[in-house]
């Protein structure tokens, strides 16, 4: 009995280090390569980078659907070092719907421990209404989001404690507001117009606390794909921003660039920018691409 326990207990140990390894699962690997540059002493952009070697800063598993099923992250805030994990998420599905995940973090004495799970809840129509995260050990509520959609299936409300944000639509189903509020007081709000293929946001935070602000935010499109994204400041100074990019002939983006200027009358400088390397032997078509999309963070 007690060298039945040992086996069981060595198996499930086998079993949970296999689920947590780095391996490659799936049939679509996706690495995302970071590259940011220096500044000077007089906080100017040099041509040095951070990322020598092109280590990936996220490497991100797909089955063949386009469905998630692993991501590595590298690099800690004690230890930037792209050699060093820094956590990983494991997804799982049921009739080919997220039902579940696990985040695993390396910790400081370089042990891979499980510290969330995550359970999701769906409508009659697949729509995503409870997303709840867990701590892993206690099985205690860490928090809860909570969704809500209109009858054209838009996503209208999510709540998070006591802060929502609520979307509101055209007769085109396009956005045409995001507003944040806070115990049932508006404390930011987007506002959205649509021409030919850009769509012009408008920004305005509602704090009152003598430090309110505004931007413009103008995205690109071409074929329904984000080209570029410029947000610039409208009634205080900041640093405005503009976004790039590029992608590959399945859909999947394959560059994205970060630029930054700190005066109006100076240009932009491209400050960082990403590299998305994609190696499968499926065939990607369009869905798949999009969903693949979903999952890099611009």
């Amino acid at each position: 009995m007690k060298n039945s326990i040992i086996i069981i207990f060595l198996l499930s140990t086998i079993i949970s280090y296999s689920q947590v390894s780095t391996k490659k699962v799936g049939d679509i690997e996706v690495r995302i390569i970071e590259q940011n540059y220096l500044h000077n002493s007089h906080f100017k952009i040099t041509k040095r980078k951070t990322n020598k070697s092109k280590r990936p800063k996220e490497i991100l598993y797909f089955n063949d659907s386009g469905d998630l099923l692993k991501k590595l992250y590298f690099g800690k805030h004690h230890n930037p070092s792209l050699k060093m994990l820094d956590r990983i998420e494991l997804f799982f599905y049921h009739n080919e719907i997220l039902n579940e995940s696990i985040e695993y973090e390396n910790g400081y004495d370089n042990i891979i421990r499980p510290e969330w799970k995550s359970k999701y809840s769906y409508n009659k129509l697949n729509q995503l209404i409870t997303e709840s995260t867990y701590y892993y050990d206690t099985d205690s509520l860490f928090f809860k989001t909570q969704y809500e959609y209109d009858n054209n299936l838009n996503e209208t409300k999510s709540k998070f404690d006591n802060t929502s944000y609520v979307s509101n639509y055209d007769s085109l189903n396009r956005k045409i507001s995001l507003n944040q509020l806070s115990q049932n007081k508006l404390r930011w709000e987007w506002n959205f117009t649509y021409s030919d293929s850009t769509r012009t946001g408008i920004f305005q935070t509602h704090y009152n606390d003598g430090k309110d602000y505004s931007k413009k935010e103008t995205n690109i499109y071409i074929h329904d794909k984000l080209i570029t994204s410029e947000e610039k400041y409208v009634s205080k100074d900041g640093i405005d921003k503009m976004i790039k990019l590029y992608y590959y002939s399945s859909g999947i983006i394959r560059r994205i660039e970060y630029y930054e200027s700190y005066r109006d009358d100076e240009k932009y400088s491209l400050c960082s920018y990403k590299n998305i390397k994609v190696n499968t032997d499926f065939e990607i078509d369009q869905t798949v691409a999009d969903k693949i999309n979903d999952n890099i963070d611009i």
